[in-house]
């Protein structure tokens, strides 16, 4: 059995890479290609195979890998178009599971992968901020969802997204989004990073963190024999800090290949621009959209303090903590979070039929303990 010293310094070094708006353990290999690829008949993991593919170019020129499902058939007219955004070093494919719910029910999805994340293109390491993945939403919106009403649902880093669109662009909040979905996320102003060993040592991970991964990614080959040597450290870090209850191996596989395959360089630009985020002054101007506030009870990345603090702003939210779920929650509890994305939907639709609102406070769930399905 490992030292205490042993697993200090393993925990150690995989929270260099750990922070609160990410999805486990983090760290990747070097490289500026795509992460993620499509498997040879097209589909995606659990079988899910998009509808179409677009190309969107954000305000730098960099190249957005976009995806568009259309339910069949024809739609009722003012449905909103539902647009998913996913975290820190994970992709589009983390919401496989809602998106195939959503187009069934009727509405029109749109999903794309962050810059420097999945098949989107390597921007600038300049541009890996806060700002300028809320001017990407908003190119995503311009090119595929140019009007008509829209839900914007974030997961981690997705949510700060939103939060970072809000802040820009307030009037296109007020105008077209009629809910916004906040999971598992955090608006900061306190320090992000949250990796279970104290305040000083979690300071030392932000500091440090972001040197270190850039130096390892300058080193050629060293990070991928690193990784074929610690293949079960690396589902090990994820099951941590990814999930509140044993997920199943196909999905600790591929979340580890996934989060570990993210070019070093951009956790260590990201890391930073998260943990000093602080974009709560955005959260009043969602007061006229319904908004879901989502979090699981064992999240250590962006835990329920974390929710609590939006919620706090956004006195008319909708809170639902999932006891016994970790950070990746859409694919830890799928049925849950499909649930109460449906129903976030439906709110915004008939929030905007109704003539006037209710002032009443925020009302908080507990999903109960048996609620929802593994991923």
């Amino acid at each position: 059995m490992a030292s205490r010293r042993t697993k200090t310094a393993l925990g150690a070094s995989l929270g260099a890479g750990v922070i609160a708006a990410g999805a486990g353990a983090i760290a990747a290999r070097r490289g500026h290609g795509p992460v993620r690829t499509s498997h040879p008949d097209g589909t995606h993991p659990w079988g899910f195979t998009p509808g179409r593919v677009e190309s969107v170019l954000a305000t730098d020129g960099t190249v957005l890998h976009v995806e568009v499902d259309e339910p069949k058939g024809s739609t009722r007219r003012g449905r909103p178009t539902v647009v998913l955004v996913h975290g820190f070093t994970i992709d589009l494919t983390t919401w496989a599971h809602q998106r195939r719910r959503l187009v069934l029910e009727g509405y029109r999805v749109v999903t794309y992968d962050q810059r420097n994340h999945g098949l989107s293109g390597q921007g600038d390491l300049s541009d890996c901020t806060i700002e300028q993945l809320g001017r990407d939403l908003r190119s995503v919106l311009e090119a595929v969802v140019p009007s008509g009403p829209v839900v914007l649902v974030g997961h981690s880093m997705g949510g700060m997204t939103i939060m970072s669109l809000a802040q820009q662009q307030p009037a296109l909040v007020e105008e077209r989004v009629r809910a916004v979905g906040l999971v598992s996320t955090s608006a900061g102003g306190g320090g992000l990073v949250s990796v279970g060993f104290g305040p000083l040592l979690d300071g030392l991970v932000v500091r440090l963190g972001p040197g270190l991964l850039r130096r390892l990614g300058s080193r050629d080959g060293v990070w991928g024999g690193l990784r074929r040597v610690g293949r079960d450290a690396e589902r090990t870090a994820v099951q941590r800090y990814g999930f509140g209850e044993r997920a199943d191996d196909e999905t600790l596989s591929y979340f580890s290949d996934v989060i570990f395959s993210t070019p070093l360089a951009t956790i260590a630009a990201f890391l930073p621009q998260l943990d000093e985020l602080d974009v709560r002054d955005a959260l009043p101007g969602l007061a006229r959209a319904e908004v879901l506030v989502l979090g699981g009870s064992r999240d250590q990345l962006t835990p329920p303090s974390h929710s609590e603090a939006i919620v706090d702003l956004v006195p008319r939210s909708v809170h639902v903590v999932v006891p016994g779920a970790g950070h990746l929650l859409p694919m830890e509890r799928p049925d849950v979070v499909t649930s109460e994305l449906l129903a976030l939907v439906e709110r915004g639709v008939a929030a905007r039929a109704r003539s006037g609102r209710s002032a009443a406070g925020a009302e908080v769930r507990d999903t109960g303990a048996g609620v929802g399905a593994s991923a």
